[in-house]
């Protein structure tokens, strides 16, 4: 067999780095890849496109005669690909690499435009003002537009649909979501908290099918207060806004 000459740029780090973002547990969730096996499909040219990964199978035979595949492996990882094309609007975002856009952004996102992917490529196309959401800078703003009007992307983003289905919003929701007294409420986080980062508090206030506030205003429901709490625990207290401590709230929702 002759050998692969790598210089093309393909096997850069930075196209490897894509790869790996793309298939890891928060994006497309595509167990057994790892960067030392996707490292080797880049080189033999079964990669090019981010749809090629659920091509492989068009590969199968030269797969199975790579050193360290065997039937196993290679049906392991067939199957991983498989069950990575139903995925959600938060995976699949996640996965498109726009830069600050992680889980916590894009679990925003989902609930603004209902897990309509359609939605927010019109709006993301267009010139809505993301701004207008909590935690969203002018930076990210930029970058979201930024990165739709580049038509590679786009392109990216519409073809790569087309390999996927999309569990409905509800049916995520449904399941995931119990009666909690957070539900709808708008919750700020202050302080310094020890059950959860600050990403962390504002994923699980998500999850509960709340909103995570970063200022405190009118339209607050509560406030959670970890240690050395300081201008957000006074506002809230001449608002009259609930303060929990953090245990309290683990109580609520426990």
């Amino acid at each position: 067999m002759e050998t692969v000459h790598c210089d093309n740029p393909l096997c850069d780090s930075q196209i490897l780095r894509k790869f790996e973002h793309f298939v890891g547990k928060k994006a497309m969730d595509i167990e057994g890849l790892s960067l030392a096996t996707l490292e080797r499909f880049l080189e033999l040219g079964y990669l090019n496109s981010f749809q090629d990964l659920y091509h492989l199978d068009q590969y199968r035979e030269d797969i199975l005669a790579l050193d360290g595949f065997g039937e196993k492996s290679y049906e392991r990882l067939w199957s991983a690909v498989t069950r990575s094309r139903e995925t959600d609007f938060v995976h699949f975002l996640v996965a498109m690499d726009i830069p600050m856009v992680g889980r916590t952004k894009s679990r925003i996102l989902n609930n603004v435009f209902s897990g309509n992917l359609h939605d927010f490529e019109v709006a993301a196309v267009g010139s809505y003002d993301f701004t207008a959401l909590e935690d969203f800078g002018e930076t990210l703003n930029h970058n979201i537009h930024t990165w739709f009007s580049n038509e590679e992307n786009l392109c990216l983003w519409k073809e790569l649909q087309k390999e996927l289905t999309f569990k409905s919003k509800e049916e995520h929701i449904m399941r995931e979501v119990k009666e909690n007294p957070f539900m709808g409420c708008t919750v700020v986080a202050t302080g310094k908290l020890t059950h959860f980062t600050r990403d962390g508090i504002n994923t699980k206030i998500l999850e509960l099918g709340g909103k995570p506030g970063s200022s405190v205003t009118k339209k607050t429901d509560y406030l959670i207060c970890g240690e050395k709490a300081g201008s957000k625990l006074k506002k809230a207290q001449e608002l009259n806004i609930p303060v929990l401590t953090e245990e309290q709230f683990l109580e609520m929702i426990a």
